[in-house]
């Protein structure tokens, strides 16, 4: 397993080398110095990019950050679908 400093330079390495990324984000526990560090604490990260349909059409991209244990799709929920509005269009 990668530590943390392998892993953020992993995105940023990735998100440099991809032109159409545009800003990289971090959300989450990894912000917040009151929360409790575990070695399975995830990485909250969000790519704003000039074209969605590159990264929401094939997976594979998402391979270069190592094996998936769990994914989670809110665009693919059949119970409660999400709703991005007018604004988003891919």
């Amino acid at each position: 397993m990668r530590n943390e400093q392998e892993m953020m330079d992993t995105l940023l390495t990735f998100a440099k080398n991809d032109d159409c990324i545009r800003v990289v984000t971090m959300e989450g526990s990894r912000l917040n110095k009151n929360a409790p560090k575990d070695r399975f604490q995830d990485f909250d990260v969000s790519f704003i990019v000039t074209d969605m349909k590159k990264y929401k059409n094939n997976d594979n991209w998402l391979d270069v950050f190592g094996k998936k244990v769990i994914m989670q799709k809110p665009e693919g929920m059949a119970m409660f679908p999400p709703t991005l509005g007018n604004w988003c269009s891919y």
